[in-house]
């Protein structure tokens, strides 16, 4: 009885585990079949101020943009006060983070200390990753740079305002900065603004240092961070095996979710692209929907994915979103807080991230658990203040 027992469950266990997913042909990947303009990004669209030359002319090529555009822009500015959860101090130390990226001068011991390794490493593919982690990354991969991953004009501030991106480089240098657990679950609340400001704020000096070194090693080089992006960053953090694109729209990072911001610099200097990795998270997000449960919003969907520019993915609500943001006065987050795969970076939720990927009936295991564990909804503690805050 023993042995049959044993076998039983040695059984069980096999059947459980079974990695059903990995011998399973993947449907191949589509890339976008057209480049986006930055102008019709919904943060370039807001930096538009009525009666200038750049509002008359966006307004002209998008008319059917205008009504809905002028209603979120008469809404309370974010880090004014009067939104719901604005916060004197925490916003304005937010505010100052942002501003302060204009400032970004990389420092020169550092740039020497790189760029004097150079010269001596064959293996500049070794030397670029150890680099980007040192400055504080927690992941970095390399990828090639599509075309259609480029914007086709500059969109954000006006004295660059429609001019065409002309950029080629081969080799985009993506990586990942950690935005703090405990800060993202105060998500709407102006805590969270304050840690999105931060990790922008470390994104852009490290894409700046990195684009100096290179610069100083004799390579082309361009810095992407905050309102500075000539590229669209999640699908190169996909293109660099950086993670999946979750139902949130928002890149799902190994062991970290959605709890992270990306910057990148792209360039001439030869290195090795990494493969695409399979987290589960596409398949996972398919039977999870906490996330579109939840957003205030409903900016997410909670259907199946739909075909955008090529990509099949599911869609948000751009306006909606945004509207959001400018009625609380930060930028949400509910969507990274309630993601299990957000969860703290230790040993048992990355045990469940590698189960993940196996088979089906683990997923689901993983999301009851994850149901009884957390919740469907975040805890009372931090729950989702919604009343009163609607978009129509």
């Amino acid at each position: 009885m023993l042995i049959i027992l044993l076998l039983s469950c040695a059984l069980l266990l096999i059947v459980l585990f079974f990695p059903v997913d990995l011998f399973r042909k993947r449907a191949v990947r589509s890339g976008p079949d057209s480049q986006v303009d930055e102008r019709d990004v919904m943060f370039a669209r807001m930096s538009r101020v009525e009666g200038t030359p750049e509002y008359d002319e966006y307004y002209v090529r998008r008319p059917e943009l205008k009504k809905e555009d002028d209603r979120i822009r008469a809404m309370i500015p974010l880090y004014v006060p009067g939104s719901r959860y604005y916060h004197p101090e925490i916003t304005g130390e937010a505010e100052r983070y942002f501003e302060s990226i204009y400032d970004i001068e990389p420092d020169p011991a550092i740039i020497k200390k790189w760029q004097e390794r150079f010269p001596k490493n064959v293996d500049h593919s070794g030397l670029v990753r150890e680099m980007v982690r040192a400055l504080g990354a927690v992941a970095v991969g390399f990828a090639p740079l599509p075309h259609e991953y480029i914007y086709t004009h500059k969109g954000r501030f006006a004295e660059d305002y429609g001019h065409e991106i002309r950029l080629d480089h081969p080799t985009a240098i993506v990586f990942l900065i950690e935005m703090d657990f405990d800060q993202m679950q105060r998500a709407p609340h102006a805590e969270a603004i304050r840690e999105s400001a931060r990790q922008y704020y470390r994104a852009a000096v490290i894409a700046r240092t990195v684009e100096a070194v290179l610069k100083a090693a004799g390579y082309g080089a361009k810095a992407h961070y905050d309102a500075h992006y000539d590229v669209i960053l999640p699908p190169l953090a996909i293109e660099a095996g950086l993670g999946e694109i979750g139902r949130n729209n928002i890149l799902i990072a190994d062991r970290f979710g959605s709890r992270v911001r990306i910057g990148a610099v792209t360039t001439d200097l030869r290195l090795k692209h990494d493969g695409h990795v399979r987290l589960g998270a596409d398949e996972f997000c398919s039977i999870c929907r906490k996330c579109a449960e939840n957003c205030p919003s409903r900016a997410l969907s909670n259907g199946e994915k739909e075909w955008v520019r090529g990509v099949e993915k599911w869609p948000t609500d751009t306006e909606k979103c945004y509207s959001y943001w400018r009625q609380v006065g930060s930028d949400c987050g509910i969507c990274m807080a309630v993601c299990p795969f957000s969860h703290r970076n230790n040993r048992l939720h990355n045990l469940v991230r590698m189960i993940i990927p196996l088979n089906p009936w683990l997923r689901r295991i993983a999301l009851i658990f994850d149901d009884l564990i957390y919740g469907r909804k975040p805890r009372p503690g931090r729950a989702i203040p919604t009343d009163g805050l609607h978009v129509e």
